[in-house]
Formats: structure tokens, C-alpha cells, sequence
């Protein structure tokens, strides 16, 4: 499968100095002179060229190179698009068999290759473990986090059978373990278990306060759980507190009664977790954070601290080393709609 990450990454000119009030980029002046001095040519300086600078080049600006444009200060810079890393916790137990099975299996398959070339990178791990039947979760992550793992990941559920019981808690419990899975906790990306079950805890049976508890903990951890319930069985009040507590815009668990529910609901949750939160890579201390315009393909995208208008965009953190694209900006990006993100530092923030 295609590699699954995808970089938004663009070489940025900064641009320290010599933005035209207009808001062209840089700014050019054609050389004019009558008057007479030293040296041969017909303009007001001292040199040897035809323009009315004094730096001896060929262009009509102060700085010494031979193009037209005046920059103090021009130096390449980075945007990159940090991936969010996403472990499927799928329910694997006897109550999933048959049709279910086959059904949660394809929709995971259609995940994988509808978010194939983004930003999101997956793991996988059941519960119980994939080969043992009771309440055992003690194997090693089935597969960790990380780029190019569609594959493995669709060949490891190809291989399963249901087996047993539903040791749901201690499924989830591994991953308050920084060395369960690595790929999946690393605390430098945007973590998420994808949960998709069918009822409650069926081993240990847990009260639903312990399932608040341990999803807080989670949280805590930087790790939000988004919840799918699958033709769910028994009282839906767990999946719900885990949901609840999930630390994200699905405060309820999303129900699925069949495949075509089931893949839509993990479009959806792939789809909002594609967030548009840009870095900026070791920008040069001397370009100011206030005097910067982002650009879509050449296209202006105004300032809009709020993201009132619904487009636009807005610092993501004080230090000014993050860039968020407002909704209606970000969903050209999620389209693939924009190709080249840009921008220029030095020239007044235009703002919406």
C-alpha cells in the first residue's frame, strides 16, 4: 500500500524587509536618472552599471545580487504536518462472530486505504489476544504505530478468528504502559484508540466508575478514545462513559448496525482527526511572528483569530511556531485542494 504519511511541507522565502504597501511581495524599482558623474553611465551614482544604486550589480536594488527584489534577509523554511497516530482496539471476542467478523474486518480495510497518503499513521491490537482464548491481553501489541503498517495490519486481520471472552479494561489498561506499544504512546505525536466493540467487559467485569478512571488516565496520557459501538449487545453504558471521557468531540459512542454504518462511522472519525495544525520548522529569530501572510497556491488566506468568517487562519500557540487553518481552510486541505502552503514573513499580517 502507499506510504500513509503525508507531509505538507514547503520551502518558505522570509521575507525580513521590503513589502510595497499594496501587498506585493517584494519590491521593485525601475532605475531613473539624468544627472552626470564619474563614471560612464548616465545615473547618479559612482558606479559602472545603469541603475541607481550604488552596489555595482545590474538590478535597481541595494542589495548585491542581480535580481530585482529587495530582501535584507531571505532564508528557506519548513512547514511540516505532524501525523496523528491511531491504534484500532477492535473487539475480537465469540459475541463477533461470523458476519460481524467479516463485516468489522472489511470496514477496517476501507479505513486503511480511504486515509492511505495522509496524515494518519495506525496500529492494531485485539481483545482478547489473537490467538488465545479467555481474558488474555498480556501479548505484545499486535501491530505498533507507525507509517506503512496498512498492510501488515490487513493481513493480521485476514489471519483471525474470533476466540472468547471480552477482557475490554485490560485491553485498554495496556496502553497506560509506555512500553506496550511504543509506535502508539510516543509522547512527540497526536494519539488516538479508535475503540470497536460490541458490549461491556465480560472477564473481569469493571464498574463503569473504573471505566471513567481509566479513560481519564488515557487523557491524561495524551492518548483520546474514540468509541464505535458494533451491534451492541449488552447495556451500551460503558462504551458511553469511555466515550464521555474520551477527550473529544464524540462524547457518545458511534452506532453501527451493519458494514456500510460501521465504515462510514470510521470515515468520519478518520476524517476529524485530520487536524491542520502546522509547525514551523527553526524559523530565523529575526523574522517576526506579527508581520506574516500564509498562502494557498499563491492565494492570500487572511488572518482570523476567532475563525469567525469560518476561513483563514490563527496562531495554535503562543511561541507563534504553530499555524492552524480555520475550518473552512482546513477542509480545502483535507479535499486536496491545495497543493503548495507558503508564506512571508516581514510584511503586515493581513488580517479578515
Amino acid at each position: 500500500m502507499s506510504n500513509i504519511l503525508k507531509t505538507f511541507s514547503v520551502l518558505i522565502a522570509v521575507v525580513i524587509w521590503g513589502c510595497e504597501a499594496d501587498g506585493d511581495r517584494y519590491n521593485d524599482h525601475p532605475g531613473t536618472d539624468t544627472d552626470t558623474d564619474a563614471d560612464t553611465d548616465s545615473d547618479s551614482d559612482v558606479d559602472s552599471d545603469s541603475d541607481t544604486d550604488t552596489d555595482g550589480d545590474s538590478d535597481t536594488d541595494s542589495d548585491t545580487d542581480s535580481d530585482t527584489d529587495d530582501v535584507c534577509d531571505e532564508q528557506d523554511i519548513v512547514i511540516s504536518k505532524d501525523p496523528a497516530r491511531v491504534l484500532i482496539l477492535q473487539d475480537h471476542s465469540s459475541s463477533m462472530a461470523g458476519g460481524n467478523w467479516d463485516i468489522a474486518r472489511n470496514a477496517i480495510y476501507s479505513l486503511l486505504t480511504t486515509f492511505a497518503d495522509t496524515s494518519l499513521e495506525f496500529g492494531l491490537d485485539t481483545f482478547p489476544d489473537a490467538t488465545v482464548s479467555g481474558c488474555f491481553v498480556d501479548a505484545p501489541v499486535i501491530i505498533d504505530c507507525g507509517p506503512d503498517t496498512e498492510t501488515d495490519i490487513a493481513d493480521a486481520l485476514a489471519g483471525m478468528t474470533t476466540v472468547s471472552m471480552t477482557p475490554l479494561y485490560d485491553a485498554l489498561n495496556n496502553f497506560t504502559d509506555p512500553d506496550y506499544a511504543p509506535g502508539c504512546t510516543s509522547t512527540e505525536y497526536n494519539k488516538y484508540i479508535l475503540l470497536v466493540a460490541d458490549g461491556e467487559d465480560s472477564c473481569s467485569s469493571p464498574s463503569v466508575t473504573e471505566f471513567v478512571n481509566l479513560t481519564s488516565l488515557l487523557v491524561e496520557l495524551d492518548i483520546k478514545v474514540i468509541v464505535v459501538g458494533f451491534n451492541v449487545v449488552w447495556v451500551a453504558d460503558t462504551l458511553n462513559a469511555i466515550a464521555a471521557n474520551g477527550g473529544t468531540t464524540f462524547t457518545t459512542y458511534l452506532n453501527a448496525a451493519d458494514e456500510p454504518t460501521l465504515t462510514a462511522a470510521l470515515n468520519t472519525i478518520g476524517t476529524s482527526i485530520i487536524d491542520c495544525v502546522f509547525t514551523i520548522e527553526t524559523p530565523d529569530a529575526s523574522a517576526n511572528p506579527e508581520l506574516v501572510n500564509f498562502y494557498f497556491d499563491d492565494v492570500l488566506i487572511y488572518m482570523d483569530e476567532d475563525c469567525s468568517s469560518g476561513s483563514g487562519w490563527r496562531w495554535a500557540n503562543e511561541d507563534h511556531t504553530q499555524v492552524e487553518f480555520c475550518p473552512d481552510s482546513c477542509q480545502q486541505i483535507k479535499d486536496d485542494m491545495v497543493e503548495v502552503i507558503t508564506a512571508t514573513f516581514g510584511c503586515e499580517t493581513i488580517i479578515e
